[in-house]
């Protein structure tokens, strides 16, 4: 009955988003469609720097074991079903049957085995080796089941399966062993199949008619990189290009107040997450009142408005309000400007220069604004502009009172919760946890919830994770802020998801169709 009703739910995800998209009209078959991209791809080997752009467009040609919803739930994808051994060491995955590779191949559980084998093999710097380092072993008993062994139970290996930075599922032997550049593509089993790559000019994809699920509806999609946000925008007006990814938000503003006739948009509202965080292993912040003093004097909303034109959604912790792994009561410390200066006079502080490491370029305008806002309670900060190489390596010796910071949100909580708050091995070496930030009761919730198989169990562990981290406050969570698509309005039926993904579980490029 589980499986039956998680098919079911797969089903419901996977379909409504497509019937809210299509509306009155009726998808056409064929065409080509052109999107420019901000970058080009690296390499052919889908193994290798999963990451970024390369991740992007790889989600089109290749899939992972399993899926995610909108709200981050595990759904089923190339594996139907899945479970843990009573004592969580061992993972089984029942595979779809009848699925094949763009070469006409079947795929079995000894392709996952091999893709899996392959990325383990640390010689062949598969981006996910880092990733599968608690695999102990994996084995193909029967031709759709998958089996894989595990060093320690970990809840979380689900959650890495639903991402092909883990690994995509490719055929036994399609890749060789170090080979970082191959001449072209392996086959996958997505919407797309690789046609043609000319490096720093275009990608060239074509639909695959044998695509196990919904089937995409343009015959070619060319990916074009063009990594300069104006003339990207400037190609899609003159309608050199159908579709563009991180439409810039200037233009973005007059799209929404309809200035910009004939363009429609798709925004993905998570894609970019943004935080303030302290050193709370020195001076002046391991003093816990005055990084509440700032939490309170932080307005988010001013924020957003001043450095994103008023885009994004506040936020108190690393999920939005809409995820799975939202905490609802985690009672973070609000705007409070009064309560702020009462804090800092109650930790002491008379009026000392506090340094606001920030990297040049976009991070000046955040970095201001918070200053505007703690000048209102008496804070006297100085900005300190750097280039790249030089804030990292400020950030990562832990030689800073503040820095903005952001990236995005795992899957999985403690992905996302775990390196950044444990104990750091060493604090002049930071490689997560920026902060330094070392609590004893944090690093056992993390270690508790890293290896915990009971859902509720791990909920309440998570629960408390949060909870403290809004009541040590070794960063202050500010807002999410979106990605957006922008597309000529002959392009019907493209909805990017919440972190802005080119393609996924219930929708992306595969769905879109021209109408012209």
């Amino acid at each position: 009955m589980k499986r039956v009703l998680t098919v079911l739910s797969f089903l419901l995800i996977f379909l409504t988003p497509v019937i809210a998209q299509m509306g009155p009209e009726t998808p056409k078959r064929g065409a080509t469609l052109t999107m420019a991209t901000r970058k080009d791809l690296t390499v052919m080997n889908p193994l290798v720097r999963t990451s970024s752009t390369d991740r992007e467009i790889r989600q089109l040609m290749f899939e992972p074991l399993l899926g995610l919803d909108l709200k981050g739930e595990l759904q089923p994808r190339l594996a139907e079903s899945w479970e843990f051994s009573s004592d969580g060491k061992v993972a089984t995955f029942k595979l779809r049957r009848g699925i094949k590779f763009h070469n006409g191949q079947e795929m079995t559980a000894e392709d996952a085995k091999f893709a899996m084998d392959y990325t383990m093999n640390k010689k062949n710097v598969a981006y996910g080796y880092s990733i599968l380092e608690v695999v102990e072993g994996v084995e193909a008993p029967d031709k759709y089941t998958l089996r894989v062994h595990l060093k320690k139970p970990s809840p979380g290996f689900f959650y890495a399966m639903s991402n092909i930075r883990a690994f995509s599922v490719i055929p036994k032997g399609s890749v060789e062993p170090g080979v970082l550049k191959p001449t072209t593509y392996p086959p996958g089993t997505g919407p797309f199949r690789f046609a043609e790559w000319k490096p720093k000019q275009q990608l060239t994809l074509a639909r695959y008619d044998d695509y196990w699920g919904r089937k995409a509806q343009v015959d070619r999609l060319v990916l074009k990189p063009i990594p300069n946000a104006t003339v990207r925008m400037t190609a899609l007006r003159a309608g050199d290009v159908d579709l563009i990814e991180a439409a810039p938000w200037e233009w973005v503003t007059q799209i929404k107040a309809g200035k910009l006739k004939g363009i429609n948009y798709s925004e993905g509202p998570d894609a970019g997450f943004r935080v303030l965080k302290f050193n709370v292993a020195g001076k002046p912040f391991n003093n816990k009142k005055l990084r509440l003093a700032v939490a309170h004097a932080l307005d988010k909303k001013e924020f957003l408005q001043a450095t994103y034109f008023g885009f994004g959604q506040p936020t108190d912790q690393r999920y939005p309000r809409e995820h799975t792994w939202y905490i609802n009561d985690a009672k973070p410390p609000a705007l409070d400007l009064d309560q702020a200066k009462t804090l800092l006079k109650e930790a002491g502080y008379n009026g000392e220069t506090i340094e606001f490491s920030v990297r040049q370029g976009e991070q000046e305008t955040e970095a201001s604004t918070v200053q505007a806002q703690l000048k209102r309670i008496g804070m006297t900060v100085k900005l300190n502009l750097m280039e790249y190489g030089l804030y990292t390596a400020k950030q990562r010796s832990g030689e800073f009172d503040m820095i903005p910071s952001g990236g995005d949100y795992e899957a999985d909580p403690i992905s996302t919760y775990g390196d950044q708050f444990r104990c750091p091995a060493d604090y002049k070496k930071r490689t997560a946890n920026d902060t330094g930030y070392c609590d004893k009761e944090m690093d056992a919730l993390i270690g508790a919830a890293e290896t915990e198989v009971d859902v509720a169990k791990r909920r309440a562990l998570v629960q408390r994770i949060v909870k403290k981290l809004a009541e040590d406050v070794p960063e202050v969570p500010i807002g999410f802020v979106p990605r957006f698509f922008a597309f000529r309005d002959h392009v019907k039926g493209f909805k990017t998801d919440r972190q802005g993904s080119f393609q996924w579980l219930g929708g992306g490029l595969s769905h879109a169709w021209l109408d012209k």
